[in-house]
């Protein structure tokens, strides 16, 4: 007996896979899983039907034995890589939101940052807002076109201020926000190059390394999220630092709760672990949390590879303050 063909070894492993299936469900799994492999719904009905003897007790004689190779499947799982920012001396700014960015804040941040004479801009996440795809209702204008815009605006004054600097945006919680909503109104685009935040915002040509919200950016031993990242449920506990240490159990430092906050413990083996929440640069009183305890700020980070040295500034109305 000859091999059997591509349409008869589908249906016959689907009658393995799934043996307590009724016939109509198994026909309606391979027509929907192998478009354009089958006919119709019906022309497979009637090859199970064949296979499985339900044509009779002179067809059964001919109903071919299933046999169906098991083993453990592959995984979905994706490997993240952290991404190592390059040593050197680092602005941190977490949390711009633009374009609801303060820009008193925002620019104390960039001048304590050229005084500094860093060798690297790392934006921390939600440096755009993107609330025109938000799904939350809002009585504020929707205008996707036009954040764009000011967020190139952005990106064109960090060229300017930092022309020698390396730039690191890692995605947070609210720039997810577009291809979320690609996937949930227009899924055609997704994956689409013109329909990237690459290409719209011109990163490769400004030589800016971008990092996916998933993953976590290590200055030396310090690992760095935005925030999100952290599992529900998780509490602010006594300050957003000490909620991110009971997560961590390392040292770590992110934003996204726009709150400066620092815990310090010391661990079993005498190693001081000491975890940080970096301020905001954006409206403090938003229509969405009128009452809140964030504060403005950024951070100062230095390392050599391994050693890291973490400088949390807060930020009030008359200027930087440590």
């Amino acid at each position: 007996m000859g091999r059997p063909s591509a349409k008869t070894a589908l249906v016959k492993e689907a009658m393995a896979r799934f043996p307590n299936l009724p016939i109509r469900t198994l026909a309606r799994y391979l027509v929907y899983n192998h478009p354009g492999v089958f006919a119709s719904e019906e022309h497979v009905r009637n090859q199970l039907k064949y296979y499985l003897g339900a044509n009779g007790d002179r067809c059964r004689q001919f109903q071919p034995k299933v046999d169906r190779e098991v083993s453990i499947p592959p995984t979905w799982r994706n490997e993240r890589t952290p991404y190592k920012l390059p040593k050197g001396k680092w602005l941190g700014l977490f949390d711009v939101h633009i374009p609801f960015h303060e820009l008193k804040p925002l620019e104390a941040a960039l001048e304590y940052g050229k005084k500094q004479k860093v060798d690297g801009v790392f934006l921390g996440g939600d440096a755009m807002d993107c609330a025109a795809v938000s799904y939350w209702p809002s009585a504020i204008r929707r205008d996707l076109d036009r954040e764009i815009e000011l967020f190139i605006d952005f990106l064109d004054v960090l060229d300017k201020e930092f022309p020698k600097a390396k730039k690191v945006y890692k995605m947070g919680n609210h720039e997810i926000r577009i291809p979320r909503y690609l996937q949930s109104k227009a899924p055609d685009l997704m994956g689409i190059p013109l329909a990237t935040m690459d290409t719209v915002f011109g990163f490769e040509a400004r030589g800016i390394d971008t990092v996916e919200h998933s993953e976590i950016v290590m200055a030396g031993n310090l690992p760095i999220l935005h925030g999100h990242e952290l599992a529900r449920g998780f509490s602010r506990a006594v300050n957003p630092a000490r909620g991110l240490f009971l997560k961590a159990k390392s040292w770590a430092l992110c934003g996204h709760f726009h709150t400066s906050s620092e815990h310090t413990e010391r661990s079993i083996r005498n190693k001081l672990l000491t975890c940080w929440s970096v301020g905001c640069l954006c409206d403090l009183n938003p229509e969405h949390s009128l009452v809140n305890s964030w504060n403005w700020g950024f951070c100062i980070v230095e390392h050599d590879g391994d050693d890291f040295e973490v400088t949390n500034k807060r930020i009030l109305p008359n200027g930087v303050v440590a």
